[in-house]
């Protein structure tokens, strides 16, 4: 029993930091126009503007 409360913290606060540092790509629904997505420093792909550093804890 020692052992595992030793290491739930380690591993508690090894899966917060991968999740902290983790991004996703999604959509952004209110910019429609490739130019505005581009100036936003996003990306256009399939007619919708992406934004690649997207934060999943937002």
């Amino acid at each position: 029993m020692t052992t595992l409360s030793l290491l739930l913290p380690l591993f508690t606060a090894s899966l917060f930091a991968s999740i902290g540092t983790s991004h996703y790509s999604t959509s952004i629904p209110w910019i429609d126009d490739a130019s505005e997505c581009e100036y936003t420093g996003r990306s256009w792909r399939d007619r919708k503007c992406w934004d690649n550093q997207h934060d999943p804890m937002f």
